[in-house]
């Protein structure tokens, strides 16, 4: 999905959005701070979008103006979305409150941080969370919104395919979580999944991650032997979501790619590249960082506590040997990560 504005008069907003589906028609929800205004098909002709091969009929611009919506100059909370996706395309500036920074938080975890995400991404022009979701040429489109200079973005992206945006203006964010607790996390979701619809998945990891819910839904949480038992026999597909996450997302540019030993100094040499690094043994000092970087009080800002459920399948995983030869590179990359912050705090 291919998205922009192209200008906002006032008393005029034109833009485009160019869907996934080559003949889909897409639309657009206008609404303000009280709801929903209108639902607008895009009826504006892109030639060049047409001559591109990208769509149809090239009906994939909009304009917004009196004809239809009224108040559209006095609308100072005026939102367009994707109807189809909930995706924001366009948010008029928000005033004081506004945080005029570009900021990348990179989510490693598979259970999102989404109220950490809510609270920061209100402060922002734009935002999009979870933007995984969406698909690689969405999310590359959020950071070519050039022309807006408060964006925030997270997500659980392959951030070597997003690294060149340090260059232009993004301030990377990541908390990193402890490498058996994660394994611990992703067992309970995808068990989980077997049975309950998680809106926070998309589609596209819906499909990477069926394979691994319908083998781990048989395994016994409460049982060390059923645990030891799946994760001996998981089959290539099963084994790839669970093998080193963290590692193959700072070093690896395929979800499908696997890392190898020296991946870790790659992983490393990227990761150095955030402003702020956090770990969530410790999220105190990560909280205070947020805070300072963004103006806003980190009492304020909601980490969330680890859960008493996974912290137990956690340490029954740090006792299992086949465990550990699943995150030897992640656990290697923490020892690092946890002895550079532990260093950085102490000077």
């Amino acid at each position: 999905m291919l998205f922009n504005l192209e200008n906002d008069r006032g008393d005029v907003v034109e833009g485009y959005l160019i869907p996934d589906g080559f003949a889909d028609r897409p639309q657009i929800v206008v609404s303000d701070a009280s709801g929903t205004i209108a639902v607008l098909s895009c009826d504006q002709m892109r030639q060049a979008v047409v001559a591109s091969g990208r769509h149809q009929t090239g009906l994939v611009g909009f304009r917004l103006d009196k004809s239809n919506i009224p108040d559209l100059r006095s609308c100072s909370t005026l939102t367009i979305r994707d109807q189809k996706s909930g995706l924001l395309i366009y948010r008029r500036p928000l005033g004081p409150q506004q945080v005029d920074k570009k900021i990348l938080r990179l989510e490693t975890q598979l259970l999102p941080l989404v109220k950490l995400d809510q609270y920061i991404g209100g402060r922002f022009q734009y935002s999009v969370q979870s933007v995984e979701r969406f698909g690689h040429e969405t999310a590359l489109q959020a950071f070519h919104l050039n022309a807006i200079k408060s964006i925030f973005i997270s997500g659980r992206l392959l951030a070597r395919n997003y690294q060149e945006f340090f260059d232009k203006g993004f301030t990377g964010v990541v908390l990193l979580t402890d490498p058996y607790y994660e394994m611990a996390a992703r067992i309970s979701i995808l068990k989980r999944m077997a049975n309950v619809p998680l809106s926070f998945i998309g589609e596209r990891d819906k499909i990477t991650l069926s394979p691994a819910v319908q083998y781990l839904e048989s395994m016994d949480l409460d049982e060390l032997q059923s645990i030891k038992q799946h994760l001996k026999r998981a089959p290539p597909k099963v084994r790839n979501v669970l093998v080193s996450p963290t590692t193959r997302q700072f070093a690896c540019t395929d979800p499908e790619q696997l890392t190898t030993r020296r991946d870790i100094a790659s992983a490393i040499d990227l990761l150095s590249r955030f402003d702020i690094i956090g770990h969530n043994n410790d999220t105190i000092p990560f909280a205070h960082a947020v805070g300072e970087l963004l103006n806003i009080d980190s009492d304020n800002i909601p980490i969330p506590e680890r859960y008493s459920m996974i912290e137990r399948l956690a340490d029954m995983l740090r006792g299992l040997p086949i465990a550990e030869l699943y995150l030897e590179d992640d656990l290697i990359l923490d020892h690092y990560v946890r002895a550079a912050i532990k260093n950085s705090h102490s000077e």
